[in-house]
């Protein structure tokens, strides 16, 4: 007797897209360009598809900027539907599974992501809702078009990184789950805590209204040392830290010095220079922690624990975030040394533990894009060998 189907994906190894529906442009009068995702620089190639699939990524997640489909409606927002659907459709005929996550920016402010979480009956929320359920009927069409002899290779996130904690965003979570059921009873589904898909925030869930949905993926994300993956990044703590190492290094002068220097650089005072003496301090505790593989792998097992206390199947749990942002530290020896030893460490201890994975990212502006001098559209050697890619 065959072995059953499974009812969920057998995702594996896979690579956040968000130049092609993320982000969306907004005119200075704050309304979207219409039509959305039209520019050159969202457009998602042939060749670009290739190339992931030929590096040896398994599926995409597939990030959508979730405003627009909220601000148009009538045939300009049915056109917005059947883009993303012929965009899944391109993506399995490149071989590629595809999770469809929606993905909420602060692009226009009127579609930023609390202004889509303030509520379960919220007009934004139920907007939200109604898309969810849209989306998953015409992905459920899509899915039973590909037959029941194999693995689905479609998935819809419900909402990426929902910034708000978990006992406020569970009862939009059981609204978003009932909305995109009642669009496809069979299509699987991406799951995530509160508090940014932090790795604790899973076993916040209340599990209880999803249970018996064989269908489920559960996703958190990690950026775990915040102090290393985030340095340089604009708006986040880390913005004034610089020559941060992976893994913590035995003394702290080095980060300091470079730290120091880049607060002058940046010229920055009063608050924001506050913020960057409070994220200065905390180095010395990093290099204390002594921070290194196993302290990520703590994360793995509590993930592990809970999946085990919940009886879910080792491809139910998906690291559905990871990444280091790029800053010319990274492109000296020791910058470029602990780049790529953090990214495989999370991306051995994710396959070692079964989990899938879908790294941060393809092609973006910011400074996580993974491709090849950030353009691609291959990688360079580095990244294929700290996320076990096939050679070039």
């Amino acid at each position: 007797m065959a072995d059953p189907v499974s009812p969920i994906p057998n995702f594996h190894r896979g690579i956040g897209v968000a130049h092609a529906f993320g982000w969306a442009d907004v005119q200075a009068n704050g309304s979207y360009v219409d039509p959305p995702f039209s520019a050159p620089r969202f457009q998602f190639s042939a060749e670009q598809r290739q190339a992931i699939r030929a590096a040896g990524f398994d599926f995409v997640r597939l990030v959508v900027d979730v405003g627009p489909f909220l601000a148009f409606d009538g045939p300009s927002r049915d056109r917005l539907d059947d883009l993303v659907v012929t965009t899944v459709r391109d993506l399995l005929a490149a071989d590629l599974g595809v999770i469809v996550d929606m993905h909420p920016s602060g692009m226009n402010p009127a579609y930023r992501p609390s202004e889509l979480t303030a509520g379960v009956n919220t007009s934004k929320f139920q907007a939200v809702l109604a898309l969810l359920t849209r989306l998953a009927g015409r992905l459920g069409q899509v899915t039973a078009e590909q037959g029941s002899a194999a693995p689905p290779r479609i998935a819809l996130e419900l909402m990426n990184e929902p910034e708000i904690p978990a006992a406020t965003w569970q009862p939009m979570l059981e609204a978003a789950y009932a909305a995109a059921r009642s669009g496809s009873a069979t299509l699987p589904l991406v799951l995530g805590g509160g508090s940014m898909n932090a790795p604790g925030a899973l076993a916040q869930i209340g599990m209880s209204p999803f249970a018996g949905d064989p269908r489920l993926i559960f996703a958190y994300h990690d950026y775990s040392p915040w102090q290393f993956t985030h340095q340089g990044v604009s708006g986040s703590p880390a913005y004034a830290l610089d020559a941060i190492v992976y893994p913590a290094p035995a003394s702290v002068d080095a980060m300091d010095q470079a730290t120091d220097q880049r607060i002058t650089a940046l010229g920055l005072t009063g608050t924001e220079l506050d913020l960057a003496q409070q994220a200065r301090q905390t180095l010395a505790s990093y290099v204390s922690s002594g921070f290194n593989r196993s302290t990520l792998e703590r994360t793995f097992q509590q993930i592990t624990a809970w999946r085990i206390a919940n009886n879910l199947p080792v491809q139910a749990i998906l690291l559905g975030e990871f990444g280091v942002h790029k800053t010319p530290f990274e492109d000296t020896a020791a910058g470029a040394a602990a780049r790529t030893s953090w990214l495989r460490d999370m991306r051995e201890l994710a396959e070692t533990y079964g989990f899938a994975w879908s790294c941060w990212t393809y092609l973006a502006a910011g400074g996580f894009a993974l491709a090849e001098n950030e353009t691609g559209p291959g990688f360079d050697p580095a990244t294929r060998s700290a996320l076990g890619l096939v050679p070039s």
